[in-house]
């Protein structure tokens, strides 16, 4: 398996830069370290990370894992991989999540999480309900032949969807089956980073930890995967929905149970947040424990709360087995209760974790109230994985300041750490900072939203096709709309909505990017959204993009609890790591929407004083630092330099 670049390189020509990084890489994996890179989209990492690890005598014997977080991107190693496979022998398979591979329609239907999916899934083949994997046995020939066919050549997980959708296979099962065989596995960060999952997929690689070599595409997002997968939640809906499953099932403990809790969390948010529509507030761990035990007692529930919390588990799974074999909707309110207790019990001692109670407006106007149990750091999640593995690579256009981001996710202090030069042309790229304006809390009034209207409606009128506006939150672009923007542009305006769902996101991105060859039109969405963070634009489909803002969030208890918390871990930097950097990353990965192709020739517009002081410069990757300019205070000054630049 091992070459020299020159044997391998599957293109013509390859930059100079890439040259450096496969060399980089290749050192740090020959010495079994961790690498972070950081270098701006089409400068060709994925190639170079992939040739990096295969020309090291290390690759020898040990997997490749490539984590990402979209279905394009896994796609994209495929890809490569058969570029490669013109020059050497390799393997690979871009897996989806069980949701997204089973053809079971009651597991696409039914399953919300990745949790679900697998506890249905399981239960359907104990009874012998889920015939593509009852067939994976009587055709045994046709399953051996494609679990043979993916450890080859590289496999795409449509196509061993389609293929399993003709033959009535499990495409889950084949693959998984192929797992051991094949070189390089592209999939999302929860195979490896969720503990539930961990172990399976190990076992299917038939590999340890230490055997692996990790790369982690668009590393940015890493810290908050690792915060959320070790967080939960519980609303009172879901409390509601318990009861009505134990009145269905006549299950009188469960009933008490819930109808308890009910009575509870309505008691604290009365007392805690009071008549007031949002509001948020602390608990102690270990008080609301307490306190729910003494409700048990007086409910003549004889039980503790992580005996509790198992037998809620056990009897949901029960309600979910029955349901499927009488051909009901295999869910269980009850089940995601006793999971969610368990989550709460078993952090309620450990100073990493927020417990919380919150109150706020749901979608349809009606009020929403949560319990919640928040991971403060990414390093419970992240670290043992890192620290088992052989070597990782994390790469991503908007990772700086890197030492920042290694010590977040608990990398060691001799992590090899890279800046790499931006591949686009000089003339391609236009950074500019408009003074003036900005969306800083105290600032916010009708004349900032209307000055920051006037300086997008500049922006529209100067860029020859589409433009992307994404605002700091949902707030902002409300003030923007309030303020009159949808009268003031000249063109289409697609506006993204709050909880959009997938389907109507995509039609309106369709929508927009259509536009690119009939005068261009303008998207409008927030930092830290589907569009502004996973969304490409090359071309005429995004000329440039105006960053309304600095997306810091609200100066709540929450967040001074979170900063106490980085502050306890990293003194000096509590405030940096746990509030500003977060902001700074969404702002940045919408700055990158429109620069996607070596070829495109876009602008991006950070529409906030700030991003041009010291403090918030650091942060930015170096192809916008590096050439970052300053639009004086005034109409007409940003569109006379964005004129220039696109003439």
């Amino acid at each position: 398996m091992t070459a020299s670049l020159t044997d391998i390189f599957p293109y013509q020509e390859i930059r100079p830069v890439q040259v450096e990084m496969v060399s980089a890489i290749r050192r740090a994996v020959d010495a079994g370290k961790h690498v972070v890179l950081e270098g701006s989209t089409g400068m060709g990492k994925t190639i170079a990370a992939l040739c990096g690890i295969l020309t090291s005598p290390e690759a020898k014997g040990r997997r490749i894992i490539y984590c990402s977080r979209t279905h394009k991107q896994m796609d994209r190693v495929i890809e490569e991989l058969r570029a490669l496979r013109a020059k050497l022998p390799i393997s690979g398979i871009s897996l989806r999540g069980r949701r997204e591979m089973c053809i079971s329609p009651l597991v696409g239907r039914y399953a919300e999480s990745a949790a679900d999916a697998a506890h249905v899934c399981s239960t359907l083949r104990k009874l012998g309900r889920c015939e593509f994997f009852e067939n994976i046995d009587e055709k045994g020939d046709r399953g051996a032949e494609l679990q043979q066919a993916i450890a080859d050549r590289p496999t795409l997980a449509e196509d061993l969807i389609d293929i399993c959708k003709t033959e009535e296979l499990c495409p889950y099962e084949i693959a998984k089956e192929a797992l051991a065989e094949v070189k390089v596995v592209a999939a999302s960060y929860t195979y490896l980073f969720d503990p539930m999952i961990r172990p399976m997929f190990l076992r299917n690689l038939h590999a340890d930890l230490s055997d692996l070599i990790i790369i982690l595409d668009e590393a940015h997002n890493l810290p908050n995967i690792a915060v959320e997968l070790a967080s939960d939640t519980l609303t009172d809906f879901s409390v509601a929905a318990a009861m009505r499953e134990a009145k269905e099932f006549e299950d009188e403990l469960a009933y008490r149970v819930a109808a308890g809790l009910r009575g509870l969390i309505r008691n604290l948010v009365d007392e805690r947040i009071g008549e007031a529509q949002e509001g948020e507030e602390a608990l102690r761990g270990e008080e609301f424990v307490r306190v729910v035990e003494g409700m048990l007692r007086k409910a003549k529930v004889k039980a503790k709360f992580p005996h509790l919390a198992k037998a809620l588990k056990k009897t949901g799974e029960e309600h979910i087995t029955h349901r499927l074999r009488h051909g009901g909707v295999p869910r269980s309110a009850i089940h995601k209760l006793g999971t969610f207790l368990e989550s709460w019990g078993t952090t309620s001692k450990r100073p990493e974790f927020l417990h919380m109670i919150s109150k706020a407006i749901g979608r349809r106007g009606q009020p929403v109230i949560k319990l919640e149990v928040q991971a403060l750091d990414p390093r419970l999640t992240a670290q043992p994985v890192l620290e088992g593995a052989y070597a990782t690579i994390s790469m991503s256009g908007t990772l700086a300041p890197l030492d920042a981001y290694r010590d977040v996710i608990g990398l060691s202090p001799d992590a090899v750490l890279g800046h790499y030069p931006s591949p686009f042309p000089v003339e391609n790229v236009l950074a500019v900072a408009v003074k003036g304006v900005t969306t800083k809390e105290s600032c916010r009034g009708r004349e900032m939203y209307e000055k920051l209207v006037d300086r997008i409606a500049e922006a529209v009128e100067s860029v020859p096709a589409n433009i992307g506006v994404f605002a700091t939150s949902y707030e902002v672009l409300e003030g923007l709309l309030s303020a009159g923007l949808t009268k003031r542009v000249q063109k289409p305006l697609f506006v993204e909505e709050r909880e959009m769902s997938s389907a109507k996101n995509d039609r309106l991105i369709r929508g927009f990017k259509s536009c690119a060859s009939r005068g261009g039109a303008v998207l409008l969405g927030v930092q830290g959204g589907r569009n502004s963070e996973g969304g490409d634009f090359p071309g005429d489909q995004m000329n440039a993009v105006v960053v309304v803002g600095i997306p810091y969030g609200r100066p709540t208890k929450r967040t001074k609890m979170v900063i106490d918390y980085y502050e306890s871990q990293f003194p000096g930097r509590g405030g940096f790591y746990g509030y500003y950097l977060p902001a700074h990353r969404r702002m940045c990965q919408a700055a990158g929407r429109a620069h996607r192709l070596l070829t495109d020739r876009a602008a991006v517009i950070f529409m906030d004083w700030r991003v041009a002081t010291a403090f918030v410069r650091r942060s930015l990757p170096s192809w916008l630092c590096d050439k970052l300019e300053i639009a004086p205070d005034g109409s007409g000054a940003l569109a006379r330099r964005l004129s220039d630049f696109f003439s």
